[in-house]
């Protein structure tokens, strides 16, 4: 027993790694499509290509994770269904509930390496691959948010840039309180307070003024003043709600962070509830996948099973989007709509493994 479990265990990473690979780099090549019109003519060099390639593809691999399942399943199956394998377990005593033990168990262990290894990994790589991409607005502007404040670093030109402190910004009105100024150049430096201001366009329109002048030594105080900034409300929007790009052990901070500044969302705790889960959804993937594609026999077109275990997964995918559409749309929680998600393909698979087992 054993032995048979150990077999299904390695056959199931096998097909897992080899389909992982093969996608991959399928994706890849289109990647590489994408990217000939993307990036600028003096950087289309073999290198770069090869180089933003590299750092692309741990996020192409977490992303086709529900899709590798799908296949790797169906192929794994259908082998063993094809090497009569499948019907001597059965004849052995083993359920398919049994056959599936140790399939889950390499899916999920698949799941949690990508967990906990991936998911950091591919962030850490997408921040480059973004930055590579866009040098020129990174070098302008660069943003950091914190439980309890914003800090912003903003270029003017090569000898005049600020730092921004906030303690407290509204991003849906573009309000923002206590606020703390350095501006720094050749000529003099200086250093702002102010109680209230607004982004708007290209300009921080300030409130309530303290101005200093280190280098006159003066004070004064200022009922308005302008500071021309080098980004805009979308900037700092992208900055602190580009939540794909947190790793997951910063999950919960940074949901701390979003509800501070009003930006939270529902749609926002379900990817990061999908991410943390996925490891099990795969393996509900997979054993939908299993009730569908072991009700075949040998001598069935693999075609026939390859089409139907994609149009079931498709669905499921289908049905998952759906759901989160719906949750951004009507504000569901999120938690609920989970629940959908999770429990929808489960009962679809438990259906279809008790049908074949009544048969």
């Amino acid at each position: 027993m054993k032995k048979i479990n150990f077999y299904l265990f390695y056959l199931t990473n096998k097909y897992l790694i080899i389909n992982f690979l093969i996608i991959s780099i399928f994706i890849i090549f289109i990647n590489l499509l994408e990217l000939s019109r993307t990036i600028t003519e003096n950087n289309k060099s073999i290198f770069n290509f090869i180089y933003l390639s590299f750092l692309k593809y741990p996020s192409i691999l977490n992303q086709i994770t529900p899709f590798v399942t799908i296949i790797s399943t169906t192929f794994l199956i259908r082998n063993l269904i094809n090497n009569n394998e499948f019907v001597s377990m059965r004849n052995l005593g083993y359920s398919i509930f049994d056959i599936f033990k140790p399939i889950s168990l390499a899916i999920f262990t698949m799941g949690l390496f990508f967990l906990f290894f991936l998911n950091p990994l591919s962030v850490f790589m997408e921040k480059k691959y973004d930055k590579r991409l866009d040098n020129k607005d990174n070098s302008l502007y660069s943003i950091k948010v914190t439980n309890s404040e914003m800090w912003i670093k903003n270029k003017i030109d090569i000898k005049n840039y600020s730092f921004i402190n906030i303690k407290n910004i509204n991003l849906r009105n573009m309000n923002a309180n206590n606020i703390k100024i350095l501006l720094i150049s050749d000529e003099s430096n200086k250093f702002i307070m102010a109680e209230s201001g607004e982004f708007k366009n290209n300009n921080f329109l300030l409130n309530s003024v303290k101005f200093y002048d280190f280098t006159n030594e003066n004070y004064i105080n200022l009922d308005n003043y302008a500071l021309k900034i080098n980004f805009d409300k979308n900037n700092l929007v992208n900055s602190i709600s580009k939540y794909k790009l947190v790793p997951f052990y910063n999950y919960l901070n940074h949901t701390k962070t979003l509800s501070k500044f009003n930006l939270y969302s529902s749609e926002i705790g379900l990817y990061y509830l999908s991410e943390i889960f996925k490891p099990i959804f795969s393996v509900i993937l997979a054993f939908v996948i299993l009730g569908f594609t072991s009700k075949f026999q040998r001598n069935e077109n693999f075609f026939k099973v390859l089409f139907t275990a994609i149009l079931v997964g498709f669905i499921i995918f289908l049905l998952k989007e759906v759901i989160a559409k719906l949750t951004v749309v009507l504000s569901l929680n999120f938690l609920i709509s989970y629940l959908f998600v999770f429990l929808i393909p489960l009962f679809i698979g438990l259906y279809q493994i008790n049908k074949i087992e009544n048969e």
